[in-house]
């Protein structure tokens, strides 16, 4: 059977088990499991298990629990909620100065979660309640809460970066540098949509406080942010000048957050139970989706599906923009059909050898991805940021949060053409460091 037959069973059969609701990991397993059976019978089914146990068994994997189990213990020990308070209050004199802090109190809480649902939901319980209190329109309230959440995997530390790091052997370190620069380009374009926006639509955000800010304050803001601050330098220091791994990064990280929120007499029994629990059930889903998706990505090589797309790229005379275009479209529309990881693991081992076959770096094309996952997470109906958003606002209907967030998907959609046309965006950074 042709490697174009295959392909194409392969994606009926994916999509038509997430059509009749199944969930994404047990459609990635079941189609791999039932790829392997079409092409070997059952002969290959016991090596089922060592293909388990080979991506399983990767030290890597533990910076996914210990990055999410350092998100939940900032979460439940009211650190994001006290930063959140700072950074809006020096950001109150400026118009639409509480937009602003949405998108850089995401941007910086991303730098200590590594999951884009996780900084939305976050930030979002936080600051909804204060922006509507304080008179902003729903859509600006949403729009920059569920986009400011799509950092929390571009900003490292990032989860899908390290299943990326996993899936194609690439350095993790170097994957996390190469995301900041681009992490700070979309914050500042999401900021000069906010810009335009109040300016052409002044009644949909507060007049900005007149009364200065006293020195008191400004004290009071700056030790509000502090925490937050301290715990980021100090992981994300320690892991770029190489003091630790990225594994033990995590496991850093957490024992410090335990640490202030301690310190803030905020830490109970009851705070570290529910952040166990919630990194225990994040966890498990996320490795439930890698382990089922690297079943079918080993199905899919070998039928020869990834070789015979490289080969048909290479021959169809594809120039770098035209491939770079056709991904572009073919990872919009899956982003609005499955989750980002799924759509990672099982994209990446088809288009990945044609990527590099065209000369694209394996590092930018990492970067690339996850803004490409990033624009999913805002794309109806599959749009995990637009649903968690609505979960902490049931009020805002998602057509008013779909229209917030579309300006946002612009603004990446402009980065990924930035990035395309100076790639030192990414590599620079990584580069110079080594």
């Amino acid at each position: 059977m042709s490697w174009e037959i295959m392909l194409l069973l392969y994606l009926g059969l994916l999509f038509g088990l997430i059509g009749i609701g199944c969930p994404i990991g047990v459609a990635l397993g079941i189609t791999g499991l039932t790829g392997i059976v079409m092409k070997h019978g059952l002969m290959l089914l016991p090596t089922v298990g060592d293909i388990l146990w080979n991506n399983g068994n990767s030290f890597i994997l533990v910076a996914i629990p210990m990055f999410i189990l350092m998100g939940e213990v900032i979460l439940q020990t009211g650190l994001s909620r006290r930063f959140y308070r700072g950074l809006s209050v020096l950001l109150s004199r400026s118009r639409a100065g509480l937009a602003y802090a949405n998108i850089v109190g995401c941007g910086m809480f991303s730098a200590i979660c590594g999951s884009s649902v996780a900084t939305a939901l976050t930030m979002g319980q936080v600051a909804a309640p204060e922006l509507d209190r304080r008179g902003y329109d729903r859509a600006i309230t949403t729009g920059t809460l569920a986009a400011g959440g799509t950092l929390g995997i571009l900003i490292p530390p990032s989860i899908p970066m390290i299943i990326y790091a996993i899936t194609v052997q690439a350095p993790v370190i170097d994957l996390f540098i190469a995301g900041i620069v681009p992490g700070l380009l979309i914050v500042l374009l999401f900021c000069v949509w906010i810009f335009i926006y109040a300016r052409l639509h002044p009644e949909h955000v507060p007049a900005p406080e007149k009364t200065p800010l006293d020195r008191a304050a400004v004290m009071h803001a700056l030790l509000d942010c502090l925490p937050l601050i301290v715990l980021i330098v100090a992981v994300i220091g320690s892991l770029y000048f190489g003091l630790v791994t990225p594994t033990e990064a995590g496991a850093f990280g957490s024992l410090i957050a335990l640490a202030i929120g301690f310190g803030y007499g905020e830490l109970t029994w009851a705070n570290i139970r529910a952040a166990l629990g919630r990194a225990v059930t994040m966890t498990t889903t996320v490795f439930y989706i890698i382990l089922t998706g690297a079943i079918l990505s080993f199905a899919i090589v070998d039928a020869g599906i990834a070789r015979g797309v490289s080969n048909a790229v290479v021959e169809a005379g594809f120039s770098p923009l035209s491939f770079f275009l056709l991904i572009a479209v073919i990872y919009v529309v899956l982003g609005m059909l499955i989750e980002g990881v799924a759509m990672m693991l099982l994209t990446v081992p088809i288009l990945y050898p044609a990527v590099i076959a065209l000369g694209f770096d394996p590092i930018w094309f990492g970067v690339v991805l996850v803004i490409f996952i990033e624009i999913g997470a805002l794309t109806p109906p599959m749009g995990l940021n637009l649903v968690a958003i609505q979960s902490v606002s049931p009020t805002t209907s998602l057509a008013t949060i779909i229209r917030g967030a579309a300006p946002y998907v612009a603004m990446m959609l402009a980065g990924l053409c930035l990035l395309y046309a100076f790639p030192e965006i990414a590599l620079w950074l990584p580069q110079t460091m080594k």
